[in-house]
């Protein structure tokens, strides 16, 4: 390897001579932007600078997504938590997965790569509630936002579509590439209570809030009083303020009458949250 020129040496003395705070300050800001590098910069360096950023691995972990095993139903998780295979033959029913708290104030972004799915496959990207009960999901088959209410026991009560995220171009586009999407940005205001999406690096579809179904939700019937027995049927439709708990979230799932062919997996890219 070639020895370091006088510049670069001086250069590199003149950065461990600056202040921790200011070498923790700037490494929280690569840390915003690529927790990777972040990780690799608080630990993978001289030991001055590991001193310095001591908190700094903490802090990375806390941003890390996994998939939470206590609020996935019929998914297999793997690969650290990062990847999410669906289990099941056929319906949506009962199948969901769920990550980490998000943060309650500001914006937050991840993104989602479509690792194999098949062409009967209807998978959902979004957010849910910190229960897991009330779901906002982009349905990548449609394009359109579907809101779910689930009970106690995972099964939807309760289903209806949202806001429309697409305009009429963005729609066709979309559909005419439906076989080649690869990678979801998932974007959340907190503040604002809103969700957007961007597929593939595209420009974000159009925002839309975190709030009830509209009037053409549809309750199943699965309570008590219509034969189901199920005391926690009707979950109530979630109503999400700003500062609300949300998750990430997504199900895999093959409609009803229809075979799933070969598995179908999405992952965490990157495996880190971040602030868009």
């Amino acid at each position: 390897l070639a020895r370091p020129s006088m510049a670069q040496a001086e250069e590199h003395t003149s950065l461990l001579s600056l202040p921790d705070e200011i070498l923790l300050h700037a490494a929280r800001l690569c840390l915003s932007a690529s927790l990777p590098a972040a990780v690799r910069l608080a630990t993978q360096t001289c030991h001055t600078l590991r001193r310095a950023l001591q908190p700094l691995p903490a802090e990375a972990e806390r941003r890390r997504l996994r998939w939470q095993p206590s609020l996935t139903l019929r998914h297999a998780i793997s690969s650290d938590g990062r990847l999410l295979t669906k289990t099941h033959a056929n319906g949506q029913d009962c199948a969901c997965a769920a990550g980490p708290l998000l943060p309650t104030a500001g914006r937050s972004a991840w993104r989602l790569r479509v690792e194999e799915a098949d062409g009967e496959a209807a998978i959902l990207v979004g957010v849910c509630d910190a229960a897991g009960r009330s779901e906002w999901g982009l349905n990548l088959r449609r394009g359109d936002l579907v809101h779910l209410n689930r009970n106690h026991k995972g099964q939807i009560v309760s289903v209806g579509k949202s806001a429309v995220l697409m305009t009429f171009q963005q729609r066709v586009a979309h559909l005419a590439n439906l076989d080649r999407v690869k990678v979801v940005e998932v974007i959340v205001d907190h503040d604002a209570s809103t969700l957007t999406f961007s597929i593939d690096g595209a420009p974000p579809l159009l925002p839309a809030p975190i709030s009830p179904c509209a009037a053409d939700a549809t309750v199943l019937e699965r309570d008590g009083r219509r034969g189901g027995g199920d005391v926690d049927a009707v979950a109530p439709r979630a109503s999400l303020s700003g500062g609300a708990a949300l998750r990430p979230y997504a199900s895999l799932s093959v409609a009803a009458g229809k075979q799933s062919q070969r598995p179908d997996r999405v992952s965490f890219c990157d495996g880190y949250l971040y602030a868009p």
